[in-house]
């Protein structure tokens, strides 16, 4: 069994809770030993295999049958733990086959942000969700969409102070620092929506602002890319910026595989084990080792499709106590399309 057969068992199928504690100490304790080099091809067949195949790839584990068969050894490839690496370099392969074409580079995703409201003796958090999307075609034109899907208390503490704050359905957060100042509320229901042309034809990648036309025409290459980009020579890739290479900026196939792959080569890059987002979509979960202070970083990665499905940003240190700078961001679409902007739907 390769690296891209283990991955799709584990997307696949759910093991037996022994066999799931198992894989999932082995998973956490793995050290990204480099894997043996692999014929690498642009689409993969996803085989489903069986609960006694998942526990041999994830955990090692001999495969017994009703008790009365010796065991058996373990086939030395099936047995070798799935790693941050692997899933990483699985989805550059993906990536790197994906189509190109279409009129507009389109990223829909929903963002999830907490907002603390109440009165002064019973404050407490709620968590807005939006759907946020963006249609930029390949002259710079380009679309943005906001809908607010609705607000609820962050947590079972949050919900009791909702409670006591009277449950409500509508709170007001002040009014804007505009010329009319008017009041902005928060809803626990859904919007209408809106549709704006943006103004501008440039976005910021990294450390630069670039046209479209710039980052499509960006090197495939780490070293070359990494200089375009005003990044340090040793190094100079950042959480962020791989982040935005990966999600939402208007790259080729090429570049993305080579920003998966430098997420690959990056110290600190654990697997963290199979996991689902709020939308019940099946992925791999990762985790960036924060330096110092700096925020842990999380994604849930599809290798099979090469999109990331969720980012979740968690301060530590001083910052932890500020909810409101943690964030998460689910994507459900992003690539190429010919479909034109509209008003973006609920999720």
């Amino acid at each position: 069994m390769d690296e891209l057969q283990m991955i799709a068992t584990l997307l696949d199928e759910e093991p037996a809770p022994r066999t799931a504690a198992a894989g999932r100490a082995r998973l956490v304790h793995e050290i990204a030993e480099p894997a043996r080099p692999r014929r690498r091809v642009p689409r993969p067949a996803w085989a489903g295999l069986g609960l006694a195949a998942t526990a041999a790839a994830v955990t090692g584990a001999v495969a017994l049958s009703s008790g009365t068969t010796a065991p058996r050894a373990p086939d030395p490839a099936a047995a070798q733990p799935v790693s941050a690496r692997s899933v990483l370099l699985a989805a550059a392969g993906t990536a790197e086959a994906a189509p190109a074409d279409g009129r507009y580079w389109h990223v829909r995703a929903v963002r999830h942000l907490r907002v603390q409201v109440g009165p002064k003796s019973n404050r407490y958090w709620l968590v807005k969700r939006q759907v946020e999307e963006t249609w930029t075609d390949r002259t710079g034109r380009s679309w943005s969409g906001v809908r607010a899907v609705g607000a609820a208390p962050a947590s079972a503490a949050d919900t009791l102070a909702w409670k006591r704050d009277g449950a409500p359905r509508v709170w007001k957060l002040g009014r804007a620092d505009t010329a009319r100042q008017e009041m902005l509320t928060l809803s626990a229901g859904p919007a209408p929506g809106a549709l704006v042309r943006s103004a501008g034809t440039s976005f910021a990648l990294c450390e630069r602002r670039m046209t479209v036309a710039q980052a499509l025409a960006l090197p495939a290459d780490a070293a070359a890319l990494r200089a375009r980009l005003g990044l340090a020579a040793k190094g100079g890739w950042t959480k962020g910026c791989l982040a935005g290479l990966l999600t939402s900026a208007p790259v080729t196939p090429k570049v993305r595989g080579v920003a998966y792959r430098a997420l690959a080569a990056t110290p600190g890059v654990k697997l963290t084990g199979p996991a689902a987002d709020a939308y019940g979509r099946k992925g791999l979960g990762l985790v960036l080792a924060p330096a110092g202070t700096d925020p842990v970083f999380r994604l849930l990665i599809d290798p099979r499709t090469a999109l990331v499905l969720a980012e979740r940003v968690e301060q530590t240190g001083p910052r932890a106590a500020l909810p409101g700078k943690s964030q998460v961001i689910d994507y459900l679409q992003a690539g190429w399309t010919d479909a034109a902007p509209r008003v973006p739907a609920l999720p």
